[in-house]
């Protein structure tokens, strides 16, 4: 199983688009990318996922949690609209980029103007265990409120991990 991304963190933008990746989590994003320690050149690849326009964040996958989605959109009915949505999710409205070898990662300028990353910019980087979404501390992600609305219609006694039995049901 690979490692899973865990905690929050505040990643400054410079003025080149550049952000710095805290050193535990490109431990993780290293891990996940199979070709890093036999390339040997120091830069580790990863998926960016943007999404659609109404999107105010991005998501950053390994490669090896981005092949799994890859072969779980595979094993969908070709043609379906599920599938043709998470392709187009996950392989139109996504990336290829890289950590380089001072562990930076540099966004499109398109993505910064999307997500309103200038210069100075303090950004989240809040994991989800396969993945980590980045946004603007000023606008929450929209999916992250849909959320907290969820948990707030179970009440204040709720207790998520309840949900983990469904897994072993499944």
């Amino acid at each position: 199983m690979a490692r899973k991304f865990r905690g929050t963190e505040t990643v400054k933008v410079d003025g080149k688009g550049r952000m710095s990746i805290p050193a535990r989590l490109r431990r993780v994003f290293d891990a996940g990318d199979p070709s890093f320690a036999g390339a040997n050149t120091g830069r580790t690849q990863l998926v960016v996922v943007y999404g659609p326009d109404w999107w105010n964040w991005i998501e950053l996958y390994t490669i090896e949690a981005i092949e799994e989605i890859d072969e779980q959109i595979d094993r969908l009915t070709r043609g379906s609209q599920e599938r043709r949505w998470l392709e187009l999710l996950m392989n139109g409205q996504s990336t290829d980029l890289e950590i380089d070898r001072e562990g930076r990662l540099v966004l499109p300028a398109k993505l910064r103007d999307k997500l309103g990353f200038g210069e100075g910019t303090e950004t989240i980087f809040e994991s989800r265990g396969d993945y980590i979404q980045v946004y603007h501390p000023e606008t929450r992600p929209k999916d992250v409120e849909a959320l907290e609305e969820f948990a707030a219609s179970k009440g204040p006694e709720f207790d998520p991990r309840a949900f983990l039995h469904q897994a072993s049901e499944g």
